[in-house]
């Protein structure tokens, strides 16, 4: 055999062997889960698990979330709040990123006439 050849085929090996402890993952390109949007009323709350009454598109469906302790929480978040919660699907469960409360809108001030 020439050098060129040896040299090509110690390549040829070494390569494979390097990719041969590589961990599967490490092949892969990484993708971001796809985050989801509901919105509805909440039926239930506790520190683990949200459940809303859908207002739209699916209205009249209840759906049921983890709340993890990463889930963000922003605002009074209790049963009759209208939320907003942004969500990743996982195999079985649809896990709560971020959970907003809607702030009900106040009517404008009226300033006394004079």
């Amino acid at each position: 055999m020439s050098i060129v050849r040896t040299s090509a085929l110690i390549l040829s090996l070494s390569a494979i062997a390097f990719a041969a402890d590589m961990p599967a993952s490490a092949a892969l390109p990484k993708t971001s889960p796809q985050v989801h949007t509901a919105k509805g009323a909440v039926k239930f709350v506790d520190s683990s698990t949200l459940v809303i009454h859908q207002i739209s598109p699916y209205s009249g469906k209840n759906m049921t979330f983890v709340m993890r302790p990463s889930t963000e929480r922003e605002g009074d978040l209790k049963v009759g709040s209208t939320v907003t919660v942004h969500y990743e699907n996982e195999p079985d469960q649809r896990i709560a990123t971020v959970v907003e409360v809607a702030h009900a809108k106040l009517p404008p001030s009226r300033s006394p006439s004079h």
